[in-house]
């Protein structure tokens, strides 16, 4: 299989040469070039009449906002309120060289509201920080408008003049032709009517006019009237066709492979109700392909899942998904990768894509070049802000195209590094809408209710259906979840757990089964957010649930369950600590933050008692601040470690400082790095801090996204899963990492950091029961306590040796093997002798 940079890079379709730029590079300072793999052709015309109603408007074309737009009985509609939407003409990129081009475009008035209103074409659209990719300039770019105001006038760039009076908006024709000669260009725009009336106007435009071309709509304000348009056209020689640009029908694709069991889903566009549903799978198999499944796509999500058994875990399998929309057959190639059992697993660790940073495209290479085997997004992976444009809460149907919308942002940036490796996704609070998710086991608030304390009260505030369209676009490719049954307000579930590369992981929520803050905290504005110092124990009672009875039970059988397994990793969205001390704009400083998985303490502790018997590592996301941290139960140090990896593209912000505000600690490491050691929190949880990575105070001041979101500690994680050795080690890049380096700059003070599989149980053992002396290597031994009943640990040994440790007196059942081999050994007691053997 082919991993390397070139492949990488024509995979991407972008449409231009991409060059690896070094961290101070990100400046504007790359140019549009000649695109790779373009096509010469005398123009292109789309007449929206052939096509059915439709959200999506073809391959070609990338509208913002997206639910904005529509195919409805034979004509492009706009029918949104933001400034400046657009559809971009993706595959048509406007040469920096010599030449000419035309544009022209058949439209209307279709609501009126007075005279606001100003519609027309925007040439020459690129992005300052990143001008070579067409995502960034979708949404950031800048060009040059070009089009007609109700209030009667025709503009050009900066210049304009009045229309003639009686001008017909309800039918008139646009057309732009630009000229660059020299490196200077001019253009002339002429708008006629449906009576011949017409106006012409020429300007000196700066540059050469390069980038792509949109339709726009909202020009000069916001929520100003809309138009429809009939066909539009683009030519001329400083065009050229980039079909690698094209996104859809079939967005992308997404799998994980567990137990022999394939799950694969495919993201489709928002496709009409007249086109067909059906979506295949296909294998090459002796070099041709061949289809093994077929499934309609959900007509809410537009995603289709596959579920087949799968026996070739040991080799690369291409795969493809083909759909068939009109005559044209279109295909989306992947590959399941082969399975490394016998070696290091290389895991990157995700998490909160602001679009600050979007289309994060640093990051993105440097996560190709770095090669994981395993992809896990721990969540937000839309923000409501994502895009420039807020989201829609109702009606339902708008809501749910407004999350898509954003949606596919993430699978435009990370679609062709998850075509060919198991990727893991979650969703999180942002990706529902709120921004805090205490979910209360699925209830819902009224719109009402949840806009009298934000995001201060527990419940889902969007409906069930646009809920579960959120659960099915993210995580209908993971194994099935352990409960089949919806919530009772119909909101389904999608824990479970994946065994891959001799690593078992539990994949669980820590939003939707948590109580709201209202049920301890009474009180109007953020009460989730705390200011003044409080008595341990204030905020606890024994009715508040943290991961809900479901998902506790699902852990306990989990950890006693070491199938095809070496390791255990549990995956979730936030870390189970409040370590945060500043959050947001003005770095205010909080004692705790309800909305962090540091409370409740006691339920949370429950769950640390768990993760510990089997030595478990936690990953998350969430804080925007990454963290390295051990957990502390009833001493400090005697959990799990846990790593909080970097945000993606931080937005809001915060920092982990606690020397700050003179926090008292202990156990600084022998790194010596400020705000780190054992701190302990407002909710009484001993917090053994190894790392933080803070963001810069300055990132304010910063014009250029990408090194802004450097400045913000932005970045990715690393964890190489060493099942032979039995070692963990935890890696952080900047967004910005030059990999080609060794420089500190590429990483976080403290980074990176190995630690033993068995580091994640810290109690103090009283002591031990008999060494153990196994008949076979690395077998899983359950150490039981007979009183209780109770499982005190349950890990696979590393050799044949093993001293099972004991935490209280007693007498304890050892169970050594699994199914049919099992063995117990009843009756053993501590011992003092260090020379006493079991055979097993």
């Amino acid at each position: 299989m082919d991993y390397s940079r070139r492949s990488f890079i024509q995979k991407l379709g972008y449409s231009l040469p991409i060059v690896s730029l070094p961290l101070t590079s990100w400046g504007g300072s790359m140019k549009l070039l000649s695109p790779m793999g373009v096509q010469k052709r005398k123009g292109f015309h789309r007449n929206f009449k052939s096509i059915g109603d439709r959200t999506w408007i073809g391959a070609d074309f990338w509208s913002v906002p997206m639910e904005d737009w529509e195919i409805k009985k034979g004509r492009l509609e706009f029918s949104g309120n933001k400034k400046s939407a657009r559809l971009h003409f993706l595959t048509e990129v406007v040469q920096p060289t010599d030449g000419s081009l035309t544009m022209e475009a058949k439209l209307g008035l279709l609501e009126a509201k007075g005279d606001k209103g100003a519609v027309g074409f925007n040439i020459g659209i690129q992005d300052q920080t990143d001008p070579a990719s067409i995502k960034a300039a979708c949404y950031y770019g800048q060009g040059i408008a070009a089009g007609v105001s109700l209030e009667g006038k025709i503009f050009l760039g900066e210049k304009s003049s009045s229309l003639p009076v009686g001008f017909d908006f309800k039918d008139f024709s646009l057309k732009f032709v630009g000229d660059t000669s020299a490196g200077k260009s001019t253009g002339t725009l002429l708008a006629i009517d449906s009576q011949k009336r017409k106006a012409e106007l020429t300007n000196s435009l700066e540059g050469t006019l390069e980038g792509l071309v949109a339709l726009e709509n909202n020009i000069l304000q916001k929520d100003a009237s809309t138009f429809w348009w009939s066909e539009v056209s683009l030519s001329g020689n400083k065009v050229v066709s980039v079909p690698d640009n094209s996104f859809g029908p079939i967005l992308w694709s997404m799998y994980t492979l567990s137990d022999g069991q394939l799950k694969l889903s495919a993201q489709m566009a928002p496709l009409g109700k007249a086109d067909t549903k059906v979506v295949s799978l296909e294998l090459l198999k002796a070099g041709k392909w061949v289809e093994v499944a077929k499934q309609n796509f959900d007509p809410l999500s537009y995603v289709a899942t596959f579920s087949l058994p799968y026996t070739q875990a040991q080799q690369d399998q291409p795969f493809r998904v083909s759909y068939r929309l009109g005559e044209v057959t279109h295909t989306y190639k992947g590959c399941i990768r082969k399975e490394p059992t016998r070696q290091k697993l290389l895991f990157g660790g995700l998490t909160c894509q602001n679009w600050l940073g979007y289309p994060y495209r640093p990051l993105v290479e440097n996560l190709e070049k770095s090669n994981p085997d395993l992809l896990y997004f721990s969540g937000d992976q839309i923000y409501e802000e994502n895009g420039g444009y807020p989201i829609k809460r109702e009606p339902e149907d708008k809501a749910i195209l407004s999350y898509l919308g954003k949606w596919f942002m993430f699978g435009w940036s990370f679609g062709n590094i998850m075509r060919d490796r198991p990727t893991i996704c979650t969703p999180d609070d942002h990706d529902v809408f709120q921004g805090n998710l205490w979910g209360d086991g699925g209830v819902h608030i009224s719109l009402e209710e949840w806009a009298k304390k934000r995001d201060a009260h527990g419940g889902f505030v969007q409906t069930t259906a646009m809920v579960n369209v959120v659960n099915q676009t993210q995580c209908a490719h993971l194994p099935d979840p352990i409960q089949a049954e919806p919530l009772p307000s119909g909101i389904s579930t999608w824990f479970t757990a994946l065994t891959y590369g001799r690593v078992s992981f539990a994949i669980v929520s820590d939003r939707y089964f948590k109580s709201g803050p209202e049920k301890i905290r009474p009180g109007e504005g953020r009460i989730d957010h705390i200011r003044e110092p409080l008595p341990i124990g204030t905020l606890e009672s024994d009715e508040l649930s943290y991961l809900g009875k479901q998902q506790v039970a699902f852990l306990e059988n989990w950890v006693t369950d070491w199938h095809q397994a070496d390791m255990k990793v549990l995956l979730s969205q936030t870390l189970f600590s409040s370590v945060g001390t500043h959050h947001g704009p003005k770095k205010e400083y909080l004692t705790g933050d309800l909305d962090s998985g540091g409370w409740p303490k006691k339920q949370k502790d429950d769950v640390l008692r768990i993760m510990r018997k089997a030595c478990v590592f936690h990953i998350n996301g969430d804080q925007h601040v990454p963290f390295l941290l051990k957990y502390s139960i009833d001493e400090p140090k005697d959990g799990s470690w846990t790593y909080c990896t970097p945000a993606i593209s931080t937005g809001y912000p915060r920092w982990g400082q606690p020397d700050l505000v003179n926090m008292p600690f202990t156990d600084r490491p022998a790194h010596n790095l400020p705000h780190t050691g054992c701190y302990r929190d407002v909710f009484g949880n001993d917090n053994y801090v190894y790392a933080v990575g803070n963001p810069d105070d300055d990132f304010r001041e910063e014009k250029n996204r990408y090194v802004a979101s450097q400045k913000k500690a932005s970045g990715f994680g690393l964890i190489t899963f060493d099942t032979q050795a039995r070692t963990i080690k935890m890696e952080a890049y900047r967004f910005l990492a030059d990999l080609a380096s060794n420089d500190n700059a590429n990483t976080y003070p403290g980074w990176p950091l190995t630690i033993s599989q068995f580091d994640n149980d810290g109690r103090r053992a009283l002591g031990f029961l008999p060494q153990l002396s196994l008949s076979e290597a690395n077998q899983l031994v359950q150490v039981i306590d007979e009183e209780s009943g109770e499982v005190v640990s349950a890990l696979r040994t590393l050799g044949k040796m093993y001293r099972p440790k004991v935490y209280a007196y007693g007498k304890y059942s050892v169970v050594v093997g699994e199914g049919a081999s099992q063995k117990t050994i009843a009756g053993l007691q501590l011992t003092t002798d260090p020379n006493a053997l079991q055979n097993v």
